[in-house]
């Protein structure tokens, strides 16, 4: 039996063609001799014509031009030449001349004789075109925006991540394209908590709400940062088929947050434990006071709240006087001093000294903060001193007229006034603080010393001594430990020296000693180095743990001068060298000193004047980075052109500007000048490079730096991370906690911070890692000697080990030859500076300063 279908008469085959021609939802044209033979009318239609009209047409008709009509011949010639089927996408002409996109498939009629004609299906494609295009620009929009977004965009389906922008990588400090792909398992500390807030999330989507939290992060880089997370679905009937969320990064507000948080704290608890009564009033009326005013006046806490200070004072014109004495001068923006007589809570009347001062507020509001003191018994004292005066001023009257019969009596009131004027005496010649002998009787017993040794034939050593780093102890933890500290000194200096000897105060941390009656210098010498001993160990003062070092200049009597001024003066003038030779040492003077003082008085006089006529300038040294063969960086160093002496080392008007305060003016000069002219450079097209600058330890301390910082880099117009500051490592060590506060501000504007001259200090790696720094720079001395000291090798290889374990970057100073580099490489340092590659160039040199000197390799 055949399975073969039975034939189709040719009739009924002919007719189930033209229904197909006829009915087809495509164009249909046959083509010959590049004439249009044959279409369907659905064809005719699509080009704008009337079927009978369009039969016969040459087939350019459909083409925008003759080069279109040629280009899709060239195209498709070859193809149907080989009997295949040719299919693409082009755009045809209508009638009325306007072109569509067409979907065009076509075959030679008979593919082993191509020449008979060829058969075209069309198909109009320009509603897909433009679906395509809008969804492409829509494409190309959310991607602008995903790209552009200050904040992190993610997109989650079924807990992974199926798209995200750059930044939402850049938070957790993941590579590009670490986290398509992978569960959002990744960023969670473990698997508890992905499971704990997945419920949540998606309890809270399936309600319909959005989730929001804000939590700390430990990237990958260990760093933790504070989030804020919010996250919605796509269809909260699904929750996960997907849901997009959004990460802001808000560390630097959250941690400026707990900064002021803790330092409200503290000030409130110094506030609530203040040794004195502290009001604050606004228009007279009291706001808020402390719990030692409290008990001053008698009241109980927030009982005074909301009250006039009239309660204060005794009567009606008691306050008004008051008033009338203390405003002026606070209105004025002074500090008001002065003692009242003021009302108990119970009634009764008592003595307080009151310190006044005006406080920013409201503008049409007087706020003032108060300080109160009871000196009632002072005030007691001295009114009894003054009865028992009179008193005794009575008694000597009565007992001169009764002279004859009260003569013993009359003795003992001459021996009392003679114990009053020895009080007396020893007051105007003793300092109050240390009871030591002040400068008046110092000066006195100098002279007697010298007309004794005068006559004997001896000599007298003058000692002067200053308290290294005294001004810090005052400014940091106030005059009442200062005060404590110079006790302290005082007595360890009498202890130290012989009961002929004197030991003087001078006044704030100077003291003087006189040594009678000493053979030679080497008893001054071992006197200096008892006191050395001394003053060495530590005194615990409030808890804190104190050392009062000294520097000491000796003078010597006949060699360095026979009168008291003369040895004095010359005795100070050792100090200071001895100050200049790094503290807690002794000097004895010699005349080449008031020489050197003499050049060091010339030398500030002209830094003044330079800092004033413009003087000063710039040079720039690259820093190299050696395995991209670029420049990564310069720094900026200040050179003095004097006009007599020309270019004056900074070796030698550096100590100067730091010792007299110069350094502060200069200091925001370079940083101004070094910004200033990046930016010129930039403008001229050099590449944005960060400019390195140096900050001395006085310019460091400066209570308004991060104002100055903010303020130029603003006037100069550029960024904050084209900025990197370099730090000695004994200037961080200094006052660890406020150093460590302003560190995280200047970090938090985004300055870059760099230790320099790191390994020469005693830095704590407790702190150093606290520390927001991103970069060592190795001093040259573990440079110099590389080649021939293992120990200095050992020392940078340690230094770039704990660079790398802390995430710092390391760079080393004073590379001069190829051997030192080659070692450094060795090492694993990448990142160098030194004669090698550039000396210190002129902006003029941009060229040199952007490109090293050949030779090296390091081109840029």
């Amino acid at each position: 039996m055949s399975l073969r279908p039975p034939p189709i008469a040719p009739k009924k085959a002919a007719l189930e063609l033209s229904a197909i021609f006829d009915n087809a939802t495509v164009g249909i044209l046959f083509t010959h001799s590049r004439r249009l033979i044959q279409a369907n009318a659905l064809c005719a239609e699509m080009f704008g014509y009337a079927l009978a009209e369009f039969i016969d047409q040459p087939a350019l008709i459909l083409y925008a031009d003759q080069e279109a009509y040629s280009a899709l011949g060239r195209e498709a010639g070859p193809v149907l030449a080989a009997g295949r089927s040719f299919r693409a996408e082009t755009q045809l002409k209508r009638k009325d001349g306007g072109l569509f996109w067409c979907r065009v498939s076509a075959k030679a009629v008979d593919p082993e004789h191509p020449s008979d004609g060829t058969l075209w299906i069309i198909e109009d494609i320009t509603e897909d075109r433009l679906m395509i295009a809008a969804l492409e620009r829509s494409t190309s929009e959310l991607s602008a925006i995903l790209d552009t977004a200050s904040v992190g965009i993610g997109v989650v389906r079924n807990r992974v991540f199926v798209r995200c922008n750059r930044r939402f990588e850049e938070i957790f400090d993941l590579p590009a394209g670490t986290l398509v792909g992978q569960s959002a398992r990744w960023l969670f500390n473990s698997d508890e908590e992905f499971q704990r807030v997945g419920e949540q999330v998606y309890a809270e989507f399936a309600a319909g709400a959005i989730h929001r939290r804000e939590q700390s992060y430990r990237r990958r880089d260990g760093e933790t940062v504070w989030l804020r997370v919010s996250g919605g679905v796509f269809d909260a009937a699904n929750p996960h088929a997907g849901s997009v969320w959004l990460a802001e990064d808000f560390t630097a507000t959250h941690e400026a947050e707990e900064r002021a948080r803790q330092a409200f704290d503290e000030q409130q608890m110094i506030f609530d434990n203040a040794a004195v009564g502290i009001l604050f009033a606004r228009d007279r009326m009291v706001r808020r006071y402390n719990s030692r005013l409290g008990e001053i006046f008698g009241y109980p806490p927030e009982e005074l709240v909301g009250r006039s200070t009239r309660v204060f004072f005794l009567g009606e014109d008691d306050y008004q006087r008051y008033g009338a004495t203390a405003l002026p001068a606070i209105m004025a923006g002074e500090t008001y001093v002065g003692e009242a007589r003021v009302r108990h809570r119970d009634g009764h009347p008592f003595w307080v000294r009151a310190t006044g001062r005006r406080v920013a507020g409201e503008a049409d509001s007087l706020d003032v903060t108060w300080i109160f003191e009871d000196v009632t018994e002072r005030h007691q004292a001295e009114e009894a001193l003054l009865r028992a005066h009179e008193e005794l001023e009575q008694r000597v009257v009565e007992r001169t007229a009764e002279l004859a019969s009260a003569n013993s009596q009359l003795q003992e009131e001459v021996f009392e006034r003679m114990q009053a004027e020895q009080r007396i005496w020893h007051v105007a010649h003793h300092d109050g603080l240390t009871g030591l002998p002040n400068r008046t009787l110092l000066h006195d017993r100098l002279q007697q010393a010298l007309a004794q040794a005068q006559r004997s034939q001896h000599r007298v050593a003058v000692m002067f001594l200053d308290l290294d780093r005294f001004k810090t102890v005052n400014d940091t933890l106030g005059h009442a430990v200062g005060d404590e500290l110079l006790k302290h000194v005082a007595e360890r200096l009498t202890g130290v020296v012989r009961a002929v000897d004197t030991v003087s105060r001078l006044g704030g941390d100077e003291f003087v000693v006189i040594l009678h009656e000493v053979s030679s210098p080497d008893d001054a010498v071992q006197v200096a180095e008892k006191i050395l001993g001394a003053l060495a160990a530590t005194v615990s003062i409030d808890s804190h743990q104190l050392r009062a070092t000294p520097s000491i200049g000796i003078s010597m009597f006949p060699d360095d001068g026979d009168e008291v001024f003369a040895l004095m003066k010359n005795a100070d003038t050792a100090m200071y060298h001895a100050k200049a030779s790094g503290r807690n040492n002794f000097q004895f003077y010699a005349r080449e000193m008031n020489e050197q003082a003499a050049h060091f008085f010339s030398l500030e006089t002209r830094l003044r004047q330079a800092v004033e006529n413009g003087q000063l300038l710039l040079h720039y040294q690259p820093l190299v980075d050696w395995p991209r063969h670029a420049v990564c960086g310069m720094e900026a160093l200040v050179r003095w052109n004097d006009p007599e002496h020309g270019l004056v080392a900074p070796g030698e008007f550096i100590p100067i500007a730091e010792e007299t305060g110069l350094i502060m003016p200069i200091g925001e000069w370079v940083l101004f000048e070094a910004l200033r002219q990046n930016r010129a450079w930039q403008q001229e097209g050099r590449p944005l490079l960060p400019v390195s600058v140096n900050l001395s330890p006085r310019q460091f301390r400066q209570r308004d730096l991060v104002d100055i910082l903010r303020r130029i880099l603003t006037d100069t117009g550029q960024p904050a991370r084209l900025l990197e500051l370099e730090i000695t490592e004994s200037t961080l060590m200094h006052d660890i906690g406020e150093t460590q506060a302003k560190l995280q501000e200047i970090a938090a504007m985004g300055v870059r911070l760099a230790i320099d001259d790191f390994g020469t200090g005693y830095s704590s790696l407790s702190y150093l890692k606290r520390f927001p720094v991103h970069k060592l720079k190795i001093d040259q001395s573990f440079v110099r000697d590389l080649k021939f000291n293992p120990e200095d090798a050992a020392i940078v290889k340690a230094i770039i080990g704990l660079a790398g374990s802390l995430g710092l970057d390391t760079l080393a100073e004073g590379v001069e030859t190829r051997e030192q580099l080659d070692i450094l490489l060795g090492l694993g340092c990448e990142r160098f500076q030194g004669y090698l590659f550039s000396r210190p160039l002129p902006p003029a040199s941009a060229d040199g300063i952007f490109r090293p000197l050949p030779g090296t390799g390091a081109e840029a």
